[in-house]
């Protein structure tokens, strides 16, 4: 299942998903030049800011868990 195969499938928002790019960006990012940067810079500008259980690098709910388990599965390596 896709990346938004699955945000459709819970129903998640847009909170869901950013936090689960925060975290996947955070845990598996390359480098200041990196992919995976350029997305934690672009949560920021989209006023992003992340709830104390992601910097305590922990999921809120089961939906962002579910999605970052999706962006793990077709994005590891590639950020």
């Amino acid at each position: 299942m896709t990346l938004l195969e699955t945000y459709r499938d819970l129903e998640g928002n847009r909170f869901d998903l950013f936090g689960a790019l925060y975290l996947f960006c955070v845990r598996h990012h390359s480098g200041e030049w990196s992919r995976g940067y350029r997305l934690l810079s672009r949560l920021d500008t989209a006023r992003y800011s992340p709830g104390l259980s992601i910097q305590s690098n922990r999921f809120e709910s089961e939906a962002q868990l579910e999605l970052y388990r999706c962006l793990y599965r077709e994005y590891r390596g590639s950020v």
